[in-house]
């Protein structure tokens, strides 16, 4: 059922992608990143913590998948789903714009 607020879904994602890191943890998971040290070193400056705590909520809401492997050494794996694979055109024309905008942005 569609909500009453044309403007919910939009204010929705863009506070889901406005968290901390969101964006450039999808970013480095698009790019190829799936082991939480890949994705840590992809992301620069973003803490243990909080990356942990955006996997969870990345997995939560069903942007990413958490992959454990049976085999010993025991690997952990955090894929996008196709939800998360859609927000490649999404996270491209943010770059743009920012790249574009730089010195607005930086103010």
């Amino acid at each position: 059922m569609p909500t009453a607020d044309p403007c919910e879904p939009f204010d929705a994602a863009m506070r889901l992608l406005g968290r901390r890191w969101a964006g450039a943890v999808v970013r480095a998971m698009l790019e190829g990143a799936g082991r939480f040290g890949e994705i840590r070193s992809a992301v620069p400056g973003v803490t243990d913590a909080v990356l942990s705590a955006g996997l969870r909520e990345l997995c939560a809401r069903g942007l990413a998948t958490r992959e454990v492997s049976q085999n010993p050494p025991v690997q952990v794996r955090y894929r996008l789903t196709q939800a998360g694979r859609d927000l490649r055109p999404v996270l491209a024309a943010v770059e743009q714009y920012a790249v574009k905008h730089e010195p607005l942005l930086r103010g």
